[in-house]
């Protein structure tokens, strides 16, 4: 009887333990947090809210799956067509969160973070 007891406890301790690391997986990071902020300030006038593409700028959510960091801050300190140059508003580290952000992509954990454009 106590090694039926050992193995019920050692199955609930395991399944206690990968639902607690797929809740915190699935917790935006500080870093994506922050993200979705100057996201929903800065870039969802013509982004989209929540990365919920409009017909007026092409999808970041397709361009960050072949960018890195470094590139994607690159770009967003440069004007190109429509886009206006984030050099002088942004640091590289927000610009480096707003990356975090959209590589996770929009998630329900995410909601609460105010995303109204100030454009």
């Amino acid at each position: 009887m106590l090694p039926t007891k050992i193995s019920t406890l050692s199955a609930l301790l395991l399944t206690v333990f990968f639902v607690a690391l797929t809740e915190a997986k699935d917790k935006a990071s500080p870093r994506e947090r922050a993200g979705a902020e100057i996201f929903g300030l800065h870039c969802s006038t013509c982004h989209g809210v929540r990365l919920m593409k409009e017909d007026t700028a092409f999808d970041l959510v397709a361009y960050v799956a072949s960018a890195d960091e470094s590139r994607f801050v690159r770009a967003s300190k440069t004007a190109r067509g429509s886009m206006p140059s984030f050099a002088s508003s942004l640091t590289d580290q927000q610009l480096a969160d707003v990356y975090a952000y959209v590589k996770r992509g929009h998630t329900p954990d995410l909601n609460d973070v105010r995303m109204e454009s100030n454009h």
